[in-house]
């Protein structure tokens, strides 16, 4: 295998869906390994640079592409609950075990991916994740979507799942990089597709990390881009304001996505350094 290149593998979820991971394997056995979670719309590859940073640090990395994703399964934009989103990282994290018998797991989400891997967190009572990162996580939004796609949205969530409506999410404000925007752009495997039931599972796992932070019992590195108009930065504070859990950093010059924006080199040590302490 080519030095930096993914290996990539399938496996099959709890209702028989195909979903894509991608390991980055460091030249070194690894002592750590970053179990990664992407956002909304996205697809795992879109952190293979982060990965490529991990592994020169000795840290592997294996990254999984949510259902309804890039080249994984399901309805573009779509999962049925939070609980078999759970199950999935249940799955995902049982598979990177095969790969990896003795390592320290770390469970790092972005955005979408950081209310899906808190949710986890505050259910998970194994030993199997030593910690958690969560960048820029959709705990609230960040704007106001218009009240009747809110309205419709809620209603058609229990009648129709899987009615779908455009994500409203501007590319512009993904970073502060021109050069980053564009790629996001031009990604093929990128959509703006999400339907009422993800919609409102997500929105609801939000209320439910405030009303059961007590139940945290994982450290995890929370930051967030102070520029960040997607996702509420607002929001990631008062989560630190409630639970002892959190170790919080706030990047000033960056929207949101941080691993694509100016202050990136800071977000790899910052986590390199957070996954190295006893």
């Amino acid at each position: 295998m080519e030095k930096n290149q993914p290996v990539a593998e399938s496996f099959k979820t709890s209702d028989n869906k195909n979903l894509i991971i991608h390991h980055f394997q460091p030249e070194e056995t690894p002592e750590k390994v970053m179990l990664v979670v992407h956002g909304h719309g996205e697809h795992g590859m879109r952190f293979a640079e982060m990965a490529v940073k991990f592994t020169s640090r000795n840290l592997a990395c294996s990254i999984l592409t949510l259902r309804g994703h890039g080249l994984s399964d399901g309805k573009r934009g779509h999962a049925p609950s939070m609980s078999q989103l759970i199950l999935d990282i249940e799955y995902f994290i049982r598979q990177v075990r095969l790969r990896y018998m003795e390592a320290d797991f770390f469970l790092y989400g972005h955005s979408m991916g950081g209310n899906i891997i808190l949710n986890y967190l505050l259910r998970d009572q194994s030993n199997e994740i030593k910690a958690g990162i969560a960048t820029s996580p959709w705990i609230k939004l960040g704007f106001e979507p218009p009240k009747w796609k809110t309205t419709l949205g809620g209603f058609m969530a229990n009648i129709i799942p899987t009615y779908t409506e455009k994500s409203g999410l501007d590319a512009k404000e993904i970073s502060s990089i021109p050069e980053e925007v564009e790629r996001y752009e031009q990604d093929g495997l990128i959509h703006n597709a999400i339907t009422a039931k993800l919609f409102s599972e997500i929105q609801k796992g939000g209320d439910q990390i405030y009303k059961q932070l007590d139940k945290l019992n994982h450290p995890v590195l929370l930051v967030h881009g102070a520029l960040d108009k997607i996702t509420s930065h607002e929001a990631s504070e008062a989560l630190v304001q409630q639970s002892g859990h959190f170790k919080w950093f706030s990047f000033a010059n960056s929207k949101h996505e941080i691993h694509h924006d100016v202050e990136a080199l800071q977000l790899i040590e910052m986590v390199c350094v957070f996954v190295n302490e006893d």
